[in-house]
Formats: C-alpha cells, sequence, structure tokens
C-alpha cells in the first residue's frame, strides 16, 4: 500500500510508476488489474497493488496540486 496524506487545498493528485500514471484522482489510467485505488479522501490517497512481484520494484510517485503549485511525495518499493 502507498500512502499520501493530503489536506483541502489539494485540488488534484495522481499516483505514478517512474512516468507512468497509476490513477488520476479516481480515474484508473494503469490497465494492470492488481493495482487498486485503497482511500480517496480528503486527507489521504492510497493505492495498493496486489500480488507484487520483482517488477513492480521501483519508484511510485504520488503528485498534488495546490493552488497551482505541484508537489510531489515519494516512495521506493523493494520486492
Amino acid at each position: 500500500t502507498h500512502r499520501c496524506t493530503i489536506d483541502d487545498r489539494v485540488t488534484r493528485v495522481a499516483w505514478l510508476n517512474r512516468s507512468t500514471i497509476l490513477y488520476a484522482g479516481n480515474d484508473k489510467w494503469s490497465i494492470d488489474p492488481r493495482v487498486i485505488i485503497l482511500v480517496n479522501t480528503p486527507t489521504q490517497y492510497s493505492i495498493m497493488i496486489q500480488n507484487v512481484d520483482v517488477y513492480d520494484e521501483g519508484p511510485y510517485t504520488c503528485s498534488v496540486q495546490t493552488d497551482n503549485h505541484p508537489k510531489t511525495s515519494r516512495v521506493h518499493l523493494i520486492v
């Protein structure tokens, strides 16, 4: 599970793996059925990857837009 903490200033959110968009808000862009949105609330935006394998290893980025200023948070998944 990858978790991103957000607040009421956030207008847009997205999860990316490297440069590939997995989710933009509630819209799923990934064709991988193992990637699901877990939580999308005013304080948290989380995705989950089911049955993780070595090919899922790498950087994941939560990108948020606040008042036209993008911010990112990164995690590195190690399998």
